[in-house]
Order: C-alpha cells, then structure tokens, then sequence
C-alpha cells in the first residue's frame, strides 16, 4: 500500500497596507513593525500592496518604512489602485506563491473583499493589537507557527 502526502495549503507570506496596519497617522505601529520581523525570520515572505502618493512614498523610503519588505507594490508606481484585482495580481506574482497562501492584511473593507475574490486569506485591520492578535492566531493555525 501506498500512502501519499498532499501539500497542505499553508501562510507563505504576508502582504500589509501600508496606511492604518504598518503605520498610523503619527507614527509607526511597531508591534505590527516587531511582528512582521519574526514573520520574516520564520521564513515567510513579507511584502507591502498599499494605495500611497508619491510625497508619501517617498518620506517612507528615507525614514526606512520599507525596509526588509519584499515585494514594494505601491499604486502610484503600477498605475492601478486597491481594490482593482489587476494590483493583487501583481502582488500574487512578485511574491511568487499562490493566492491562498498569502495573508493579506487591510483596513479597508473593499479592500479585503477584492483580495478574498482572489483567494487569499485576509484581516481586517482595526488596531495594531487586533492585528497582531490576528495574524498570530491565523500563522499558529495554518502554519503551526508560534510567534
């Protein structure tokens, strides 16, 4: 007899909005910040997908808001914004995994609606202790990861 393994569908990334989840409208929010490093040195893919002017942009890059986040989808530069499907699919090909094995996280209800369409797992973000809470909770449970 012969028994097979069948991949198990698993988190192999993460994608955050930038406005709302990764920062607020004064500062950072550094327990999402904190988390999505373990995220990062677990193994999985962190990237941004984010509705974001250019000036902004631009303020984030050179206070390091970006940095260690892989792939930066930023709408400005694909000239497409959330929640047109075209920008997730942009993202689902930069982070190269299907669509089901990202874990998207937005504050915006439409935006989480059009991810959802498109397969992938979501949070709807209210605050950065919901959002950690959250994203623990899906990783402990899809991935057996403990963060």
């Amino acid at each position: 007899m012969h028994y097979f393994l069948y991949p198990i569908s698993m988190i192999r990334a993460v994608l955050f909005d930038y406005g709302r989840v990764l920062s607020g409208p004064l500062w950072p929010h550094f327990t999402v910040r904190r988390l999505a490093k373990k995220i990062k040195a677990s193994g999985l893919k962190i990237g941004i997908l984010s509705n974001i002017f250019l000036a902004a942009a631009i303020v984030f890059k050179l206070t390091g808001g970006y940095r260690g986040f892989d792939p930066i989808i930023l709408s400005f530069k694909e000239k497409v914004a959330k929640p047109n499907a075209p920008i997730y699919e942009i993202a689902i090909k930069r982070l190269g995994v299907k669509p089901e094995e990202i874990l998207f996280i937005d504050n915006l209800e439409v935006n989480i609606a059009a991810a959802k369409s498109l397969g992938m797992k979501t949070i709807l973000a209210k605050s950065s202790k919901q959002v950690v809470r959250d994203i623990k909770e899906v990783l402990l449970k899809e991935n057996k990861l403990d963060l």
